[in-house]
């Protein structure tokens, strides 16, 4: 028999043995935490909400449930430059002997971009940390592939030159660190060899 077959019996096995008793069998409503590097997270069951702070790795809401009291984990406040979502969050209390959600975090990001001038052929490929982008020619905008977290550096440079033209990256434009917004400010312009 396998575990997942275990685990209903005993959950009932163990609501059978207190209703026996007079009581009613509750339950934590708790989880584990990934990636939570920020401070703001706040999360709900109903009306019970719960602060984590940066760097908590698990969770366990104050207020117990009874055997068969729906449950549904949220996140009712998302952490500064973060997006948090909640998988296994929701179902009845009693099916398993424990409820265990995961909360799983990542950093907010970005893309980068701009514009591009005299760029009259192919040929043109941009970098920025180990991810290229191609540009193609008649250009008059870009996007990087990739996006960038918020709060990490990024640094855009010319990675492969077309052929007869020198690109460059305006100065004090293709460096900087990833804000709340897309960037797209990056002069890249294009001339004669």
């Amino acid at each position: 028999m396998k575990l997942s077959c275990l685990r209903p019996l005993a959950a009932l096995l163990l609501t059978l043995g207190l209703a026996a008793c007079g009581g009613k069998a509750s339950y934590d409503v708790s989880g584990t935490i990934t990636g939570l590097s920020n401070e703001g997270l706040v999360l709900a069951n109903g009306s019970d909400t719960l602060p984590r702070p940066a760097g908590s790795t698990t969770f366990t809401f104050n207020k117990r449930i009874d055997y068969g009291t729906d449950y549904n984990i949220t996140v009712l406040t998302q952490p500064a430059h973060m997006n948090c979502s909640v998988s296994g969050g929701s179902g009845s209390a009693g099916h398993y002997l424990s409820i265990n959600a995961l909360v799983t975090c990542n950093q907010n990001a970005y893309k980068v971009g701009g514009t591009v001038s005299g760029l009259t052929v192919d040929g043109l490929v941009l970098i920025n940390g180990n991810t290229t982008t191609n540009i193609v020619k008649d250009s008059t905008a870009f996007t990087m592939n990739g996006t960038v977290a918020y709060g990490a550096s990024y640094g855009i440079s010319v990675f492969t030159q077309p052929t007869g033209l020198v690109c460059k990256v305006a100065p004090g434009t293709g460096i900087g660190t990833m804000g709340e917004a897309d960037v797209t400010t990056v002069q890249v312009t294009c001339g004669p060899a």
